[in-house]
């Protein structure tokens, strides 16, 4: 805790200074948020009076010594690109307020127990890397081909189709003239991620532990027909003709064109489905919804729920990102799991409350876990692959 604490106050100078990333004010709302010492706190880290007289404080002793020995326990901090400056607090200030905020924290670590920096040493002594672009290709004869070993360029060459490989991570389908409508299936495991373009020029991202089986000629009777596991985001060609179909167990989505992410773990116990674009039909065992953009459906064995959302934490995966929103613990750790490939075990109770944090999935998984630990309300142990979780 008393890591986190220099860390925070490294937030509340970036977000005084005008200097934050969005990433880090996601980290900050999670710990202002967790409870009402932090609101309190943090409220009193930026009142412009405490400032000015910490500021004053600041001046009239010698820091130079302690600040030098606080940063030598802070680890940098990576850089990211910047978004747009939040207005900054109070100009005349800002700058020596951030260093006063920093020093503040700092002082109180230093004189206090140092058993907590020990434990986060020891907690965070091992660490794993994030997933990657891989996939299996299925084969309707059998033929199985690790695409993260495969060479770029033509994969496959048969009965009028062609399926490429690209250097970006992409499989593309072709069909010139007629072509079987062989099963093909493109799975991932935890730890990967790829993205196949069908037949008909319709774009499919697939996450971790995930698959999803299609016709190689994407038209079964006039229909074009998937099935997903797991998750995926969806760009769907438009073709009036011939309706396009998702199916997740008894689940249905039915589209002409458009632009959707269908989350349908197994372990997971509601199926969602989120429209940014367009317009869908959801399906199950004869009951229809229609969904409209920035629309979910929450799909509880047959029992569907629609509520306005904000999309982007929905494809947040698509777009290589993290965005916990007040997430419970358990779900949270799911998702990371499925990424980084690794076993959760809890000790004790579980965590309770929700949690927020923000972060890139190309971080370490340590990364990942430090805005969720900063709330006070959960904590972490990393052993080998796997994640040790307590109260």
């Amino acid at each position: 805790m008393f890591e986190n604490e220099i860390y925070i106050a490294q937030l509340v100078a970036a977000r005084i200074k005008g200097t934050i990333t969005e990433a880090q004010q996601a980290e900050l709302d999670a710990w202002v948020n967790a409870n009402e010492r932090n609101t309190l706190q943090y409220q009193n880290y930026i009142d412009e009076k405490e400032l000015d007289e910490k500021v004053k404080n600041y001046y009239s002793v010698n820091s130079a010594a302690i600040f030098q020995k606080i940063t030598e326990g802070i680890k940098d901090q990576q850089q990211v690109v910047p978004v747009p400056k939040i207005v900054k607090l109070w100009p005349r200030i800002a700058i020596s307020a951030a260093v006063v905020l920093v020093l503040f924290a700092g002082a109180w670590f230093l004189n206090s127990n140092s058993s907590g920096r020990k434990t986060a040493e020891i907690r965070y002594a091992s660490d794993v890397t994030p997933g990657k672009i891989g996939a299996t290709l299925t084969l309707a004869n059998g033929k199985k081909i690790l695409l993260s070993e495969a060479a770029n360029g033509e994969l496959v060459k048969e009965a009028g189709l062609t399926i490429t490989k690209t250097a970006e991570g992409q499989l593309i389908y072709e069909i010139a003239g007629a072509a079987d409508n062989s099963l093909n299936t493109l799975s991932t495991t935890k730890g990967e991620t790829y993205q196949v373009q069908l037949p008909d020029g319709s774009k499919v991202w697939l996450n971790s532990a995930s698959s999803l089986s299609y016709g190689t000629s994407l038209n079964e009777d006039g229909v074009r027909r998937v099935n997903l596991t797991g998750e995926a985001y969806f760009e769907v060609e438009k073709d009036a003709a011939h309706p396009f179909i998702v199916e997740s167990g008894n689940q249905q989505v039915e589209v002409l064109g458009t632009e959707f992410n269908v989350n349908a773990y197994q372990d997971e116990k509601v199926f969602r489905t989120t429209l940014l674009k367009g317009s869908v039909k959801l399906s199950e065992e004869g009951v229809s919804t229609i969904l409209v953009p920035g629309t979910q459906a929450a799909n509880a064995n047959g029992k569907i729920k629609l509520t306005k959302v904000d999309t982007e934490l929905a494809v947040a995966w698509k777009n290589n990102k993290f965005i916990f929103d007040r997430l419970p613990i358990e779900e949270i750790m799911r998702m990371i799991a499925r990424w980084y490939n690794l076993e959760v075990v809890y000790e004790g109770n579980i965590p309770s409350g929700t949690f927020w944090g923000s972060v890139s999935r190309f971080e370490n998984v340590s990364k990942a876990l430090v805005p969720l630990e900063a709330t006070g309300n959960v904590h972490f142990k990393i052993e080998g692959r796997r994640i040790y979780v307590s109260d």
